[in-house]
């Protein structure tokens, strides 16, 4: 019957009506498709020419392994930071714009790569080399691991061609004139003769009081001084390998059949010592010609520690008659060892015999035949062996089951510690910076401030630290970090207005005694009342750390004494303060030995200098226009 109906309705000016809005709504899909392309995904244009969205991915993860490659495990948690991820994919993304736009000038300054030039550039490449030549089929299979195709690999070798013939020129061409060169010599073998008056804040603290205005005053002020960091308090589990090996029970049959299955283990495999004598003629017919007649001239009655000391070309047994250390199967040539093996007792010696490094006589001196440890003597260490499987194949099964549970679950941890027998431990409130075990593992701490599981109320999936252990937490308390009163920090607080007030008159001091020496006065009272600390330094060079650093930047800036000394009082990073007097500068005419070194590096740093001002003229002339789309693409780890 219903089929009946709809034949009937399909015949009806309804049905052709539904029939022709079907038609208009795939015909309106097609031009809406039409209308809605997929979005661009290029990063970048630099003057119309795109960085493509391939070539962003291709060098943002050839960083990231350079990076992991460099920094290892900490590279591992930065990347978890948004902020840092997204700041090196804009460092990556502004590296391919200045190359692109760099490559456009070479291109306007009519700079062209031929393909024979791309060509050899690619033969001449160590890593597609054979043999110290061009191998085809090596090329490929690297391109192939790289997935870059051949057409887009000569691409790339030809942009960097362009480069180097037209910025290498400019960058390479770059020196550092003579007279420049025996200046910075000069500068660099200047000696200084400084005094050092010290004036120490903590001297100043002393009987200082501070009101609690004051207080009240700085705390406001420097409100994020005093601050507690977030805090969580951690339930958690543990299962440990070690503690599950403690409670396994091992029966003497186990041990036994244990033993029996890893006898290998326990056998000392036969080892012989041999001496020999080495001929290693490069025409092998004379080779074995030579070695022949000594063979003849042993079997005759000559001492073979003799020949070997005489003839032998491997130098370093020949000292000890041809002596060699003990060794077994697997170590030596193929063919010698089959030799030596084939030897029976000691002072045996066998025929001439043929290695990859020339003819042998091979005489044998000991034999160590195989030996395999006794169950007896071995049972404590097969014990220790079959206890730590066993506790790896249930930590697995553990771990597998906690899983589960925890999972299970969610709300706490106490059916997984009643399933398990395993007994739910708090950590206390900690802080990220917190060293305290377990959490001082980066997995846990992660976990253990994870806002899903905060929020959700949840248990973690189980964190594995390493082989032996595994944890699952549950956040029992969260502190967001907060301000603390003043009351509770007021120690704090009067400590660092102290030493400001401390700073202030250190350096008004400092001002003082600075104004007396630039009049002349005798400073011997005033110094020891202050307890000012003088010393004095002769002989200081730029590269000398005699010096605290901020006094060393300020000495070597100070212009030269002309008839009096030159003074000049600064703070120090501690919060002493300091007034420097400059005697006097001995400089040297004569080049130093360094000078060929230094003439290279300042060369070096005005290519750097040139690079830099290229590829900012090709930046600041080119139009780059940033997908604003690029920060809200998915990342492609």
């Amino acid at each position: 019957m219903l089929m009946d109906k709809l034949r009937e309705g399909a015949q009806g000016r309804v049905a052709k009506i539904i029939f022709w809005l079907i038609i208009l709504s795939f015909s309106l899909a097609g031009v809406g498709s039409y209308l809605n392309r997929p979005a661009d995904t290029n990063p970048a244009k630099v003057n119309d020419q795109a960085v493509t969205s391939q070539d962003f991915d291709r060098a943002y993860q050839n960083e990231r392994a350079r990076l992991q490659q460099q920094f290892g495990e900490s590279f591992s948690q930065l990347a978890d930071n948004p902020a840092y991820v997204k700041q090196l994919r804009k460092t990556v993304l502004d590296r391919l714009i200045n190359q692109l736009a760099l490559d456009q000038q070479a291109v306007a300054a009519n700079i062209r790569i031929g393909d024979e030039q791309v060509k050899e550039a690619i033969r001449a490449m160590p890593e597609f080399q054979k043999d110290g030549q061009f191998d085809n089929e090596v090329y490929l299979n690297l391109l192939s691991r790289a997935r870059l195709d051949p057409h887009s690999f000569s691409e790339s070798i030809r942009q960097r061609l362009l480069q180097d013939n037209w910025a290498g020129a400019l960058v390479e061409s770059e020196f550092a004139l003579p007279s420049e060169v025996s200046r910075v010599d000069g500068l660099m073998q200047q000696q200084r003769d400084a005094q050092v008056y010290t004036l120490s804040a903590a001297h100043y603290q002393k009987g200082l009081s501070v009101s609690d205005a004051e207080l009240d005053s700085y705390y406001k002020a420097h409100a994020d001084q005093f601050k507690s960091p977030e805090q969580v308090n951690v339930n958690y589990v543990e299962l440990d390998a070690a503690a599950l090996a403690k409670d396994i029970k091992v029966s003497d049959q186990e041990l036994r059949d244990y033993y029996d299955q890893h006898l290998d283990q326990y056998r000392t495999a036969e080892r012989r010592q041999v001496a020999h004598i080495l001929i290693a003629d490069k025409d092998q017919a004379l080779g074995k010609k030579q070695a022949e007649d000594l063979l003849a001239q042993i079997h005759a009655g000559a001492d073979f520690a003799s020949l070997a000391k005489a003839k032998s070309a491997d130098k370093l047994s020949a000292r000890k008659g041809g002596e060699l250390d003990w060794f077994e199967h697997g170590v030596m040539d193929p063919e010698f060892e089959k030799a030596a093996f084939a030897l029976s007792k000691a002072g045996d010696l066998s025929a001439v015999v043929k290695s990859q490094f020339g003819w042998h006589i091979i005489k044998l001196l000991g034999v160590q035949p195989e030996t395999v440890r006794p169950f007896d003597e071995v049972k404590t260490d097969v014990l220790s062996k079959l206890k730590a499987d066993k506790a790896r194949d249930l930590f697995l099964d553990q771990q597998q089951k906690m899983s589960e549970l925890a999972f299970e679950n969610p709300d706490s941890l106490d059916v997984v510690s009643e399933k398990l027998g395993l007994k739910i431990q708090q950590s206390g409130l900690i802080a990220a910076n917190s060293d305290k075990a377990p959490f001082n593992d980066a997995k846990l701490k992660q976990q253990a401030f994870s806002e899903t599981l905060r929020d959700q109320n949840s248990n973690s999936d189980v964190i594995t630290v390493n082989d032996s252990k595994a944890y699952v937490l549950h956040i029992a308390e969260y502190k967001p970090a907060a301000t603390r009163p003043l009351k509770d920090v007021k120690q704090e607080v009067e400590a660092a207005v102290g030493l400001q007030k401390a700073e202030a008159e250190a350096r008004k001091q400092a001002q003082v005694l600075l104004d007396k020496l630039n009049k002349g006065e005798d400073v011997s009272a005033f110094i020891k009342d202050a307890d000012i600390k003088l010393v004095t330094k002769n002989g200081i060079v730029r590269t000398g750390n005699e010096l605290d650093p901020t006094l060393m930047q300020a000495l070597f800036r100070m212009p030269h004494p002309d008839k009096a000394p030159v003074r000049q009082a600064l703070g120090l990073q501690d919060g002493d303060q300091a007034v420097l007097v400059l005697t006097k500068v001995t400089s040297s005419d004569k080049p130093s030995a360094s000078r060929p070194m230094l003439e290279v590096q300042l060369g070096q740093a005005r290519s750097i200098a040139v690079q830099d001002a290229l590829v900012k003229q090709a930046r600041a002339s080119a139009n780059v226009h940033y997908n604003p789309l690029f920060d809200k693409q998915p990342v492609n780890e």
